[in-house]
């Protein structure tokens, strides 16, 4: 008798393991758009869904034994008519998803049995919330009715939950993109008001659990815009990146999420830092906090150490230039000489209309003790050529492919001017651009 039941269990557990993949199928009726392509999203793996032309169905298997959320993505229309939507499914190995998908005034209309509780949820809240955002952006509520309107974002999940009882781990999705989509549509409402001169009524974040309690979800980490909405709400509770990551450890548990946010904290530590002053106690402080980070600790300390390089007194960075023969240069083959650098690209428009400017000051100058550089950040080499060409650019032009030089010089924007001395340190950060005339004229004519 215990032999028969081992077997049995044993049966059970093999038939338990082998429920085969899960297929989704459905119905596209394009309506007034021919043109289309559907996708979907499993974890890293990414499949066209391929629709018949004559009869619009189609047909994917996915494999795997655990039940999960995925992602079907559309881009529908062409040209200025075209536009994108996204629709999560609830996916179980050894069942049918049976979709069926319209397309019509810009909005896809998507229906599933109400058997498939999970993925009617899914569709049912989606569709509420992108008619809801419609209406809230073509018809802001007046102040009155805002904390209703808004308010409903949150709480409509609740009904969708209550109507179709899906399986947890749809309810966490469910929940985290209620809470999300309310915060997006609140910045949304906050730009409208604020453009219009009105301010939001009182109390509007209330609506919402605070962010930890929602999002500190493995779940959570589905969603691209997750990382941000944390660090936007540590930075508004904490000054510095050292109590921000202080309150992130404090308030979430899941290590994805910890991971992300911390590296977003250090990312903006080291985009924003003044590097001019107390360099070494910035660095001291990275690398404090991004010890934890392991390699990506480090690629950040190694970016905060080339910053050195835009604080007046920094020596000439250690980068090679090609010319356009393609022979290689360094900076430091000018020692002796002031140098004069501009760094631009052929797709910068106001780049190419420094060129003049910077051609005339050249002309003009008659000072041998300073050297006009010309350093491109192209990618592309053949367009960096060809406008050297358009613009009649002589001189000393090079080109530094990557963003290695531009990350080194901290350069947020091009045209950007430097000025070195001939000892070879930076005297300005941000010089004069040519066509301020005489205030560049002025400062170089002076060099001996």
């Amino acid at each position: 008798m215990k032999h028969i039941i081992s077997i049995l269990l044993l049966l059970a557990t093999i038939g338990c393991r082998q429920k085969g993949p899960a297929e989704v199928t459905g119905m596209v009726s394009p309506g007034e758009y021919s043109e289309y392509q559907l996708f979907l999203i499993d974890g890293d793996k990414r499949d066209s869904l391929s629709v018949e032309n004559q009869t619009g169905l189609f047909s994917l298997q996915l494999d795997g034994d655990t039940s999960r959320i995925v992602t079907l993505m559309g881009v529908v229309g062409t040209g200025q008519n075209k536009w994108p939507f996204e629709q999560a499914l609830y996916i179980e190995p050894g069942t049918k998803v049976e979709l069926d998908i319209q397309f019509k005034n810009r909005r896809v209309e998507m229906a599933v049995d109400k058997k498939d509780r999970n993925n009617a949820a899914l569709i049912t809240y989606n569709r509420f919330y992108l008619d809801k955002s419609r209406s809230i952006w073509e018809n802001p509520p007046v102040a009155s009715e805002l904390k209703n309107s808004m308010g409903e974002i949150y709480t409509r999940v609740n009904n969708v939950i209550e109507e179709f009882r899906p399986a947890n781990m749809t309810e966490s999705y469910l929940r985290i993109q209620a809470y999300l989509s309310f915060i997006q549509a609140l910045d949304g409402v906050t730009y409208m008001y604020s453009r219009n001169g009105e301010v939001l009524p009182d109390g509007m974040n209330e609506l919402v659990p605070p962010v930890y309690e929602v999002l500190d979800d493995p779940m959570a980490s589905r969603f691209y815009n997750t990382n941000s909405f944390v660090f936007n709400y540590l930075k508004k509770e904490r000054e510095t990146p050292e109590e921000q990551i202080q309150l992130l450890k404090e308030r979430f548990t899941v290590p994805s999420i910890v991971l992300s946010v911390s590296r977003l904290v250090l990312q903006s530590f080291v985009a924003n830092y003044n590097y001019k002053n107390g360099f070494k106690e910035g660095l001291l402080r990275l690398k404090n906090m991004a010890a934890e980070l392991g390699e990506e600790g480090e690629k950040l300390v190694k970016n905060f150490e080339s910053k050195k390089y835009s604080m007046e007194g920094a020596a000439l960075p250690d980068v090679m230039l090609e010319d356009v023969d393609g022979k290689m240069h360094k900076l430091t083959d000018f020692l002796g000489k002031y140098l004069y650098i501009d760094l631009w690209a052929s797709w910068c428009g106001p780049c190419c209309q420094e060129v003049p400017y910077l051609q005339k000051l050249e002309k003009q100058l008659n000072n041998p003790m300073v050297e006009f550089i010309s350093i491109s950040l192209d990618t592309n080499k053949k367009a960096w050529k060809e406008k050297m060409k358009q613009l009649n650019m002589h001189g000393h032009q090079y080109i530094v492919t990557g963003d290695q030089f531009a990350t080194m010089m901290n350069i947020k924007g091009i045209p950007h001017f430097l000025l070195y001395s001939k000892e070879g340190t930076l005297m300005q950060y941000k010089a004069e651009r040519p066509s301020s005339g005489d205030r560049i004229r002025n400062v170089l004519v002076r060099l001996k």
